[in-house]
């Protein structure tokens, strides 16, 4: 409890349970006014211990709830990065810069599959300086590699998994030597799984004339789960459908892979797009991303003071996003109610939320109506939970000190000791 004159501390309760709670109140019989958070269990405590005493809202919890909300809800409709398209968008591409495109198609490919592709544009009749620019390829680049030799090429492309490989073909290679000699030898093909301790269908298919023992899979990319639904996927992201509603739509049609496997398309897709934007022959001045977290930052700050997006930029998110104008615009007309205080429009404003028919902002609205008389007096009244809430974080920063290992009365006794040292210093 916080004296409101002296803003001391001057006594702490153990447990926020009803009975708990209730016992205390009834400590102070001269309550006559109390500013809460939205619990219904501080609620039914209060209500009980001092039906007369007029209950306030706290109004910081309250905003803070909408904000949370409104958060929870944008976050499906917006996708991390926002692009939107600047009025002047009628501007041509130069003609010298159309090549870029040609580089693009073949950016993502090593160095090995590049160098496959030049023996056959070669033989097309392109030039040196075609194929470089098809193959997004260092002129110089492609000067050591046309000089080189097979062996050296080879030795190049090497890596540590073509080694790993090989030497493991090479040990299946001996064990078929091996149980092939024993099969000469005049043993049964029983007798040789158990003196090499192979299954007996392994060793049948050593003694095959023409086992490879290549595994046929090896140097073959398979498909993931998610490969048939890949142009569903990319339609999708075209239009700006976030990564929830599109899981959402592909399951729907039998898609039964990991989440993690989704998202991780969506993110390599969402890299390969930023790519276009800053190498594709457009003028950068026609496009403009705007992150996300500014516009959450628009729930909290009005908008002549966040320099990450300008008025114009606003208004195009809003014609392009309009669930996100309904939002900001829902929220900050609920602010503007604690300074009108006009409860008339707490009404009209409860009316107008309703109606977006949002189920974030329906389970806010749900808070609120349980709890109608406090919000209401939160509208009237001027007061709030402040002077507790600051309290309450120097408590927190004494029980994070003391590392928890404390029980309550040590820490009761420590913070009303620290207390009493401050107010008579």
């Amino acid at each position: 409890m916080i004296d409101i004159d002296t803003h001391r501390i001057i006594d702490m309760i153990a447990s926020r349970d009803y009975d708990a709670v209730k016992q205390w109140l009834q400590t102070y019989p001269n309550i006559r006014l109390v500013s809460r958070d939205g619990s219904i269990t501080c609620h039914n405590a209060i209500t009980e211990a001092h039906p007369d005493a007029i209950q306030i809202s706290d109004q910081f919890h309250l905003l803070k709830n909408l904000s949370s909300y409104s958060k929870e809800f944008l976050k499906k409709e917006l996708p991390p990065q926002i692009q939107i398209t600047l009025p002047n968008t009628d501007i041509t591409v130069p003609e010298p810069l159309m090549p870029i495109s040609k580089a693009h198609a073949n950016r993502k490919l090593i160095l090995k599959e590049k160098y496959d592709r030049i023996e056959p544009l070669l033989r097309s009749g392109c030039s040196k300086t075609d194929i470089c620019r098809s193959l997004n390829m260092d002129i110089r680049v492609y000067n050591k590699l046309i000089s080189m030799d097979k062996d050296t090429i080879n030795m190049l492309f090497r890596t540590n998994l073509m080694t790993i490989h090989e030497e493991k073909v090479q040990q299946k290679q001996n064990r078929i030597i091996e149980v092939r000699d024993l099969k000469k030898s005049g043993l049964s093909k029983r007798e040789i799984s158990r003196r090499t301790k192979l299954s007996f269908k392994t060793v049948q298919r050593y003694l095959e004339p023409h086992f490879d023992p290549v595994h046929a899979s090896y140097g073959k990319k398979k498909g993931s789960s998610l490969t048939p639904y890949i142009a569903e996927i990319q339609q999708m992201l075209e239009l700006g459908i976030s990564g929830t509603h599109i899981e959402a739509t592909i399951r729907q049609s039998g898609y039964a892979g990991s989440s993690s496997n989704l998202r991780h398309y969506i993110s390599n897709w969402k890299r390969q797009k930023k790519y276009d934007s800053d190498h594709l022959a457009l003028p950068t001045s026609a496009i403009a991303t705007v992150d996300r977290r500014d516009l959450f930052r628009l729930l909290y700050h009005p908008l002549n003071q966040i320099n990450a997006i300008t008025q114009d930029q606003y208004d195009l998110i809003c014609t392009q996003y309009p669930r996100f104008k309904d939002i900001h615009n829902l929220l900050w007309e609920f602010k503007a109610i604690f300074v009108k205080k006009n409860i008339a429009d707490l009404d009209a404003w409860m009316i107008k939320a309703k109606a977006l028919s949002i189920r974030e902002i329906n389970s806010f609205i749900e808070g609120l109506l349980r709890d109608w008389d406090a919000v209401r007096n939160a509208i009237i009244f001027s007061y709030s939970n402040g002077l507790a809430e600051g309290s309450v974080n120097k408590i927190k920063v004494i029980k994070r000190i003391m590392y928890g290992r404390c029980d309550f009365k040590t820490l009761k006794l420590k913070i009303l000791y620290l207390e009493k040292l401050r107010h008579f210093n």
